[in-house]
């Protein structure tokens, strides 16, 4: 793969994924434009999620080239793509014994960003967290740490978003509000890779792709 030739928002050529000796996929290819949103599907146990964490730069596949924009991921990692993404796993990474409110700070500051306070209140009260900030992460139901994630979403306003199964745990309302935010963040020109079973997330992205045509 020619970088220079990289426009889209991702792309990874020949990637190949394993878990100890076993080939998850193989020869994955596979390019992202900034305002697409891709779904990911396929059976339990595919490699969903490995290829997830695998293009967000957290897992280290077996062989293959990802980059982001023009900075190369794998094999070779640049730092500046850690700002650049966003990846919510399917169980919200929160911590459980701070507020809300704190849990949001780490996060932009993690990706080197700051935001202001009517700023951030503004975001909880889009996700219905609006009387929430200083309740610890702990006592959030299901469905409202995965509204927390949103709040991320609409702050951090990543180039890149990667989530696996955002629609678990959301009743009717929540999951209206991931699609209006996912859809929001898209029309900014964020990239979005879903990997799901959600037939309305999946009926929401504007290609998918199945990953039983690379599963060895």
């Amino acid at each position: 793969m020619d970088q220079g030739d990289l426009t889209a928002a991702l792309k990874c050529d020949s990637v190949e994924l394993r878990v100890g000796y076993r080939t998850l996929i193989r020869n994955f290819t596979l390019a992202l434009n900034c305002g697409e949103s891709i779904a990911v599907v396929g059976p339990n146990g595919l490699g969903k999620t490995t290829l997830l964490r695998t293009l967000c730069g957290i897992s280290r596949p077996y062989r293959g080239n990802v980059y982001l924009g023009s900075h190369m991921l794998w094999p070779e990692k640049s730092e500046r793509c850690a700002a650049d993404v966003c990846f919510l796993a399917s169980q919200p990474a929160l911590f459980l014994d701070h507020s809300v409110e704190s849990n949001i700070e780490f996060y932009l500051r993690s990706i080197g960003r700051s935001v202001q306070q009517h700023e951030s209140d503004k975001v909880l009260k889009l996700v219905g967290l609006g009387d929430r900030s200083s309740q610890t992460a702990r006592t959030l139901s299901t469905g409202q740490k995965r509204r927390l994630t949103l709040a991320f979403i609409n702050l951090a306003k990543p180039k890149i978003i990667f989530l696996d199964e955002p629609t678990n745990g959301l009743d009717a309302e929540g999951v209206s509000l991931c699609l209006e935010t996912l859809e929001a963040t898209r029309r900014s020109g964020s990239g979005i890779i879903v990997a799901t079973h959600d037939q309305i997330l999946i009926d929401w992205c504007q290609r998918q792709v199945n990953l039983k045509e690379w599963a060895r």
